[in-house]
């Protein structure tokens, strides 16, 4: 393996470990369509530019891992999957990462992330310890043996490993198991935004800890700079809550943490904009400027956004009344619920009920 592109180095036990287990199969109704939904979900995961091999090689790798789980020589299969991408571990993981992202059946992607985990790739090896931990492969003691795995990768450094065991010990009642869940997201935090984010969350909410505003503030400022939007929108909420600023609470700063988690993908942010806009908290109050949120987060079938949107347009107190765009967010809003009780489900068939007699305007041409 002098040739094999550099992977992140894991301890030969791990490697050892990974090795005993056998290829992982899909069921046995499992086909090529199974493994690839549509050729248009692959295109949509290749464009990502993170994998450079021809679709068509993909689907060719997917239809063998088809028919060696079929007529049970998966072990050969594996054994070609090494050539197949001219020797890069790197890309065998981004392939696995691919296929369990398109795949309705896993068992192909946890086969990579075997391959890749074998020759070194501590990422898969965390991928396969994680999914052995979950019971999600048929193995003797797996959930024992993928938390042996996923322990030793976090000793390692790894620090999506030690965020998992961090959290273990976070759920123990022993005080002195806290402190070493606390301690080893710190470490990961050096690394990894998640960790990052995850400390904020404790420091401001969290009965693990003390809680720590000033704490809580600082882990969510490194986690938004670093990449995860959802900080963006913890950090608005406590400006506007006054958390941490001996309760004087700032609206126009939390509008600005809101767009800027808006801007980066927060559902929850794109909301909150909007509302901040339609009741003028944090700024003038802007309704064009409200649809516009309330839009974003509408797309990505946040519950409470839907059912804004749709009485906004159904009403026409603050929009032109526009009934088929308004009823169609209430409907889609009843097909999501929001909450274990599904309030706003409830909510939007309330609005609906009470505007059905409306009828849409007809333009007549004389």
């Amino acid at each position: 393996l002098s040739q094999v592109a550099k992977p992140v180095l894991i301890t030969p036990a791990i490697q050892s470990a990974i090795a005993r287990h056998p290829c992982p199969r899909a069921a046995a109704s499992a086909d090529i369509g199974t493994i690839i939904r549509n050729q248009r979900t692959l295109d949509k995961a290749l464009a990502t530019g993170k994998l450079s091999i021809p679709a068509a090689q993909l689907v060719d790798l997917a239809q063998r891992y088809v028919d060696a789980n079929t007529t049970a020589q998966l072990e050969q299969w594996q054994d070609s999957v090494l050539p197949s991408f001219n020797l890069d571990i790197t890309a065998i993981y981004h392939a696995a990462r691919l296929f369990d992202l398109i795949s309705a059946d896993k068992g192909m992607a946890q086969a990579l992330h075997k391959v890749a985990a074998e020759h070194g790739n501590a990422d898969a090896a965390f991928a396969f310890g994680l999914a052995l931990m979950r019971g999600q492969l048929r193995a003797p003691n797996g959930p024992a043996e993928g938390t042996r795995i996923v322990r030793a990768l976090s000793d390692g450094g790894h620090p999506m490993s030690q965020i998992v065991v961090a959290e273990i010990y976070l759920n123990a009642n022993a005080y002195a198991r806290r402190a070493q869940g606390i301690a080893l997201l710190e470490q990961a935090a050096a690394k990894s935004p998640v960790a990052s984010y995850k400390l904020g969350e404790i420091y401001r909410r969290s009965d693990v800890v003390a809680r720590d505003m000033d704490q809580a503030r600082e882990w969510h400022v490194r986690a938004a700079k670093a990449g995860i939007a959802d900080s963006y929108f913890h950090l608005g909420t406590m400006l506007a809550s006054g958390e941490g600023k001996k309760g004087a609470s700032d609206l126009p700063g939390a509008l600005r943490m809101y767009e800027l988690g808006a801007a980066a993908g927060s559902v929850e942010s794109q909301y909150n904009a909007g509302m901040c806009y339609l009741q003028g908290r944090g700024a003038a109050k802007n309704v064009d400027l409200a649809v516009e949120f309330l839009v974003l987060a509408a797309a990505a079938r946040f519950p409470v956004a839907l059912l804004n949107l749709g009485k906004l347009f159904v009403e026409g107190a603050e929009v032109p009344r526009d009934l088929r765009r308004g009823r169609n967010y209430l409907e889609i809003a009843k097909q999501c619920g929001g909450g274990a009780d599904g309030f706003i489900g409830g909510e939007a068939e309330k609005v609906l009920e009470k505007h059905r007699h409306i009828k849409e305007m007809q333009c007549v041409i004389l």
